[in-house]
């Protein structure tokens, strides 16, 4: 059976946008911080797979959002291994308030890639057992998220890829696709709703000096993204948005 591991900490000023509320990007940073906590922990973290050469990437994360935290809220964030195949895993995530209710749910898919030939590899018994999800022939399948089409853009945005928005695997980090998603939704749309629901598939690899669009359509409480850069698709996603209520002056 795979071994609950969790991280408490407070929603820090950083960690906030406008609304004082942790940030949508900044969710996916403190599952992938668990996560590697967790690595660490077991002896198996980013220090073991650098030696190989190898690093782990997401392909997928689906979130349900119940509520996101506010700033200075204490949080407790859980992750437990979930099944695992051939060449991919599934990693669960919970975010849970002072009173241990789950506030934000996530399931992420990963794979393992040589860092030189950026190629999934095949997933070393070694890396993986010591989370204690279970082998499996195939894992479920994942949302799916539906293509755009180019006819069917509404609002697009372009971005030159910056040396800060590489990671330690040496491509765009994947919460900075969400943020160049984000971005090029209206202010006062996101202001005045919240994300329920979020699927996000990264497809292809971004690298320094790239330059990327980020493109959206937004209908019916839905938007529908896509990151392209010049030999295609690199991340697409939908979002599932709820109008908030008439705001009241809660903070100052």
């Amino acid at each position: 059976m795979a071994d609950i591991f969790s991280i408490t900490r407070p929603v820090e000023y950083y960690q906030v946008d406008l609304t004082r509320k942790l940030s949508l990007p900044m969710v996916l940073n403190l599952a992938i911080l668990c996560s590697r906590l967790q690595g660490e922990h077991l002896n198996v973290g980013y220090t073991e797979t650098d030696k190989r050469g190898l690093g782990w990437v997401i392909l997928q994360y689906d979130l349900k959002i119940f509520r996101r935290p506010k700033l200075g809220e204490t949080i407790t964030i859980e992750t437990k291994a979930g099944e695992w195949s051939s060449y991919f895993a599934m990693r669960g995530f919970y975010f849970k308030d002072a009173n241990g209710e789950v506030i934000i749910d996530i399931d992420s898919l990963w794979a393992l890639i040589d860092l030189e030939s950026r190629r999934m590899q095949k997933l070393p018994a070694d890396l993986v057992i010591p989370y204690g999800g279970d082998e499996v022939r195939r894992l479920d399948k994942m949302v799916k998220v539906e293509k755009i089409k180019d006819d069917d853009v509404q609002m697009s945005r372009p971005y030159q890829v910056r040396f800060l928005d590489i990671d330690g695997n040496r491509h765009v980090n994947n919460s900075k696709y969400l943020e160049w998603m984000l971005d090029v939704l209206p202010l006062d749309y996101l202001r005045d709703h919240e994300a329920s629901e979020l699927t996000i598939r990264y497809e292809n690899e971004v690298h320094y000096g790239h330059r990327v669009e980020s493109q959206v359509i937004l209908a019916d409480n839905k938007s529908r993204h896509r990151v392209v850069k010049e030999d295609g698709t690199a991340a697409e996603a939908v979002i599932t948005w709820q109008a908030k209520p008439e705001q009241k002056n809660e903070e100052k």
